[in-house]
């Protein structure tokens, strides 16, 4: 039951980080009005709503899941954590903005859930 609880929890962290994604796109491609992009919010406020609550999302799927045994949700850890990653990656290539700490810390967080989900398969592992 937690295991089902958890992967549920990071679909729903996946699908929010897409959507996140999908609407920096649709806003960079648009003009530059600052509400630009399909779902009419701000840089902060999308990076707030959408992508802090898919880093929350996945780190209390992790916990509920610590002790038990499933590669799904170490793969969506993974996952959701390389997709933070390539997207700021993708951002500072694409904008050349690379002296800012809000890409650091957000970089920092996608670590965070990939390396929850290594500690993860170790932790498990010896059961």
């Amino acid at each position: 039951m937690k295991t089902k609880i958890s992967i549920m929890l990071l679909f729903i962290s996946l699908a929010l980080l897409i959507i996140y994604g999908v609407d920096v796109i649709v806003s960079q491609d648009a003009s530059h009005n600052e509400k630009s992009s399909f779902l009419h919010l701000t840089p902060a406020v999308r990076g707030g709503v959408l992508g802090g609550g898919a880093v929350i999302l996945s780190i209390v799927a992790f916990a509920i899941s610590l002790r038990e045994k499933s590669t799904l949700v170490v793969l969506l850890l993974l996952v959701n954590g390389g997709i933070i990653i390539a997207g700021m990656i993708g951002l500072v290539t694409k904008e050349g903005s690379t002296g800012s700490s809000t890409i650091y810390g957000t970089i920092g967080l996608g670590i965070l859930l990939i390396a929850l989900g290594v500690v993860k398969i170790f932790f498990t592992r010896k059961r």
